[in-house]
Parts: C-alpha cells; structure tokens; sequence
C-alpha cells in the first residue's frame, strides 16, 4: 500500500514538470544573433535610403536603432560618421570611425573613412598613417590607394604619389577612379601628351563616364589636337545636349581654333540653359576683345560681373579692354600722338589699373594682374614724361 502512494506521487510530479515545460524548442545563441542581425540590416537600410536623400536626421535615427538592435554591426558606425561629416562635425565623425575600425580592425572600410577625414582636415600626417594602416589589413580597397596619393599630392611628393598610382594601376586596372585619378594627376602636371595616352583607352571603354571624357578632351586642347578634342565632346553632347561644361570646353577650343563665331555660338548655347552662368560671359568677352570689338567685350564682362561681383576673369577682362583701349590712344610713335589722344590713354591705363587690381585677390588670376598693372605703370611713366614735355 506504501508502494502504491509512491509511485503515484512519482507519476504526478512527473506530469506537473512535463506540464511546465515549454510546448516549442529552444533557440540557440547563434540563431538569435542571426535575427538580431537581420534586423539590424534592415533598420540600416532605410537610414542608408534617408541618407541618400540627404534627411540626415531620419538616416542618424535609423542607424541608432540598427546598433541598439545589435552593437555588434559595423556599416552603421561608419554611416554615422558620414552624417557627423556632412554637419561638419569633425569630432564625432573621427569617433564613429575609429568605433568601426576598433570593432574590425581587418575591413578596409573605416580606414578609408577615417583617412578622407583627415585629408579633408588637411591633418596629412594622421591620414596618410590611417591609409597606410588600412592598406596593411586589406590592399583591396581602390580608394586607399587614392587617398594615399591625394596626401602625398598635397604634401608635394610628386613622385611618390605616382608610385602608388603606378601600383593602384597595376592591381585595379578595370577601376575607373584609378584610371580617372591618374589622368587627371597627369594633366595637372602639365604631361598632356601621357594623359591622353592613358586616358584615350579608358574613354573608349567607358564612355558614358562623362569625367573622362572631358578630361581627355581638354588634354588633347593643350596638346593642339582640337579636331579630335572636339569629337570627344560632341560624343558628351550628344548623349547630354544640356552639358554646360562640355559645351564651355567647346567654346574654348573654338576660340584657340580662330573660330570666333563659333565660339560664341556655345557660350550663348551655354546660356539659354543658365541664364546666370557668369563663366559664359566672360568667354564671350574674351572671344570679342581677340576680335577686337572691344564695346561687345566689355558689355560682356560687365554682365559677367551683375551675375559674379567681384569675379577675377572678369575685372581681369576689363582691365584687358581700357588696357588696349590706351594703346589705340597711345598710337605707336608717341610724340606724333596728340595731346588730347594721349591725355585719353594715361586715362585709359589707370582704368585699367583699377580693374587689374581688383583681380588680385583671386591666385589664377594675380601673377598675370601684376603683369598688366606693372605694363600700364610703364606707359603712364612715358605718357607723363611725353606730356610734362609739351
């Protein structure tokens, strides 16, 4: 009877303990973290879609939520620095970075990231020590080797920036950043030659790559193949009729062509598009001072300066203009000049003083102002010394 009690006992907390136990199976850790993860992405990818769309509030709220969801997810820590990036916040762009790269320190991505940073900061040393640093866990990534270069450019070590363009070349040869970096760094050292060479082969294998295109044609400006220049650009206009850049770039090539109508034909072409575009103007006074109607060039310019005050080409432009007129008045045998023509022209030249001054302040524009100014003081010395004659 004692036996019977127990065994009945036995039964019943058996069946309280399979009662309680859960009906499902039990998820493992890893199958969690799986979900946490999946998550994760997307929360990621629609603060990566705000981003796009430059809400960078909505981007920064997703992207926090994606990290609570799991710490451990590395892309958004660097889309968070992006956003610090774009709201100028140096600080806590470096902070997000370096999170990134602490929670990875073999993924390229950060380093990048991080470098960009410091380049746009101008703090060299740290950025190139960044790079350097990415390139030693992971050689894969294209835009190390860019920015290493980019540093070295900016810190003059010409030649060792085109030794890691040689080597970025070399490893990433179907890379069209590579390619367009190297060709716009041999253009920016005056070897048009090389960079049509280099750049020509990528255009004809990329040529929707409009950046390309236009590189390669004003390579072949500098180098005086203006046919084939122009045939590249006619190529961008016909799959862009509304690209302003290469429609100026045509203009220019007719200009140093002669073909001044031709020229001008784009400029205005130019601004039917953007009326405001204060560029275009000052090409078309350019265009009529070579053609010597100087009252069109300096109408231009003017106009240039409504859209632009205190544009250098332009008061550069007008400089031009009193500075030629002053040579007409001047005449070219001085003492059988007028008084009045030469009372004209010291009037002229101190114009034109004025206005090359005011092209200064702007360094593509300084060397040559000095120039002009100092050949205006030279002719208002002779013009005094002529009058102070008579």
């Amino acid at each position: 009877m004692i036996r019977n009690t127990w065994a009945v006992a036995l039964i019943l907390s058996l069946a309280v303990v399979i009662g309680c136990a859960p009906s499902g199976t039990t998820k493992s850790g890893d199958e969690l973290a799986a979900e946490q993860r999946q998550e994760a992405e997307k929360l990621y990818s629609i603060a990566a879609g705000y981003y796009g769309q430059n809400d960078f509030e909505s981007a920064e709220r997703n992207a926090n939520e994606a990290l609570e969801t799991d710490p451990s997810y590395y892309e958004p820590y660097i889309l968070l620095g992006n956003i610090a990036r774009k709201r100028r916040d140096a600080g806590q762009a470096e902070l997000y970075y370096r999170k990134a790269v602490g929670l990875d320190q073999k993924r390229a991505k950060g380093y990048e990231a991080l470098g960009d940073l410091f380049l746009e900061m101008r703090k060299y040393d740290e950025a190139l020590e960044v790079y350097d640093e990415g390139l030693a866990v992971d050689a894969s990534l294209a835009d190390l080797y860019n920015g290493k270069a980019e540093v070295l450019l900016a810190q003059g070590k010409k030649q060792e920036a085109e030794q890691v363009y040689k080597e970025a070349i070399a490893k990433f040869p179907d890379d069209v950043s590579v390619q367009r970096l190297w060709g716009e760094f041999l253009y920016g050292e005056g070897r048009y030659e090389e960079a049509v060479e280099a750049l020509k082969p990528l255009v004809e294998r990329f040529p929707e790559v409009t950046e390309l295109a236009m590189k390669l044609a004003g390579a072949m400006a500098e180098e005086k193949m203006f046919v084939e220049a122009q045939v590249v650009l006619d190529s961008v206009v016909a799959r862009d009729p509304e690209n302003v850049r290469a429609l100026l770039i045509q203009g220019v090539i007719y200009s140093k062509q002669g073909k001044y109508n031709a020229a001008v034909e784009r400029f205005k072409a130019v601004l039917v598009q953007e009326p405001t575009n204060a560029t275009a103007q000052v090409y078309i006074g350019d265009v009529r001072t070579k053609q010597g109607n100087l009252g069109a060039a300096e109408t231009a310019y003017r106009d240039a300066l409504k859209l632009e005050p205190g544009m250098a080409a332009a008061n550069a432009g007008l400089g031009d203009v009193y500075r030629s007129r002053g040579e007409a008045n001047r005449g070219k045998v001085l003492t059988s000049t007028s008084t009045e023509k030469l009372r004209q022209a010291e009037t002229e030249y101190k114009t034109a003083k004025t206005y090359y001054q005011q092209a200064l302040s702007d360094n593509a524009y300084a060397s040559y102002a000095r120039t002009m100014i100092s050949n205006c003081d030279q002719n208002l010395d002779i013009i005094g010394k002529e009058l102070f004659t008579r």
